[in-house]
């Protein structure tokens, strides 16, 4: 039953049953008035019928106003900018007013995503451009210089291994981005000292290119995701590396990790620096991107990426997971 003759029927009651109660006690007091007591009610029934639907047209007008306009909206073709609610026709009521105003909110917010939205690929394409054609031109001088000597080479071919692992994280900080977007984290047992223990093999390469000593120390366990987890944790562990003088450590606890160096410590307050594609980085798209990752997978499991005073007098991230403990 639509909400039309929902009204129109209890407008048609509220009118009539005075009535039919006026006309039954008349009919009890006078036995000879039935008759016209039952052309009387369904006269009654009638007129109190046609108001009911004429006033509940009336009360509905402007509710219908604003479906037109929503219906409106849904198929005007263009960017989402541009996307308004037509003008009322007559001023509508106060409820409808404020629908129409949360619904104005709604467009706002919606267009405030789809810019943010623009900014984000806008900046992911230039972050991958730049290794991209970066290596396509390494690889064109290495096609066309034959007296190149093995230092020389070795030089290129390095800067070219790391444009492109550069990019390669910026693949992987998306793929998990999408997938915490598409559904929730896995939960499983991790051991948390173990997976830092994995982690840090991966870096002994670079740490010792780098002059860098790693160390891990404490255990723990957590429940989470090991992809995502372990993506979190490279990201931390590549902006310690970035900015260590000689040390970068792993502190393992009970449901967390913390990641410390021994450089200058963090440039900005960490709300800052992990905002997405945020400007005016040297980093541009690989910290801010890696750090804003990190971020979300604690969130997403339950705790928060935060900043702590490190014992080796640089930066020291924590990254706060669900303990083993709590499910």
């Amino acid at each position: 039953m639509s909400l039309r003759t929902r009204l129109a029927l209890v407008i048609a009651l509220l009118a009539f049953l005075p009535n039919l109660v006026l006309a039954l006690t008349l009919g009890i007091l006078g036995a000879g008035w039935w008759l016209p007591l039952f052309l009387w009610l369904l006269l009654l029934a009638l007129v109190s019928g046609l108001v009911g639907y004429f006033l509940a047209q009336g009360l509905l007008r402007p509710l219908e106003e604003l479906t037109r306009a929503l219906a409106y909206l849904s198929l005007k073709e263009g960017p989402v900018s541009e996307l308004r609610l037509p003008r009322p026709q007559e001023p509508p009521p106060q409820e409808i007013a404020l629908l129409r105003d949360r619904f104005e909110e709604l467009l706002q917010r919606l267009r405030g995503l789809m810019e943010a939205r623009e900014a984000f690929y806008g900046a992911l394409a230039h972050d991958l451009k730049t290794p991209l054609l970066s290596a396509i031109r390494t690889l064109a001088y290495l096609e066309r210089a034959d007296g190149l000597g093995k230092e020389r080479r070795v030089e290129l071919l390095q800067g070219l291994k790391g444009e492109l692992a550069g990019a390669l994280e910026l693949l992987e900080n998306l793929l998990a981005l999408s997938r915490l977007e598409a559904r929730s984290p896995a939960r499983e047992t991790l051991n948390l000292r173990a997976l830092a223990e994995d982690l840090l093999l991966r870096y002994q390469e670079e740490a010792k290119r780098r002059g860098l000593a790693l160390e891990v120390e404490g255990a723990g366990l957590a429940r989470g995701e090991r992809l995502l987890v372990e993506r979190a944790l490279a990201n931390l562990l590549d902006n310690a590396l970035r900015h260590a003088r000689s040390r970068v450590r792993i502190r393992v606890a009970e449901g967390a990790l913390a990641v410390e160096d021994d450089g200058p410590g963090l440039p900005l307050p960490l709300e800052a620096l992990a905002l997405p594609f945020r400007q005016g980085s040297g980093n541009r798209g690989q910290a801010g991107l890696g750090l804003y990752t990190a971020k979300r997978v604690a969130e997403a499991h339950g705790g928060r990426l935060g900043a702590e005073e490190s014992p080796l007098g640089g930066a020291c991230l924590r990254l706060e997971l669900s303990p083993a403990t709590s499910f």
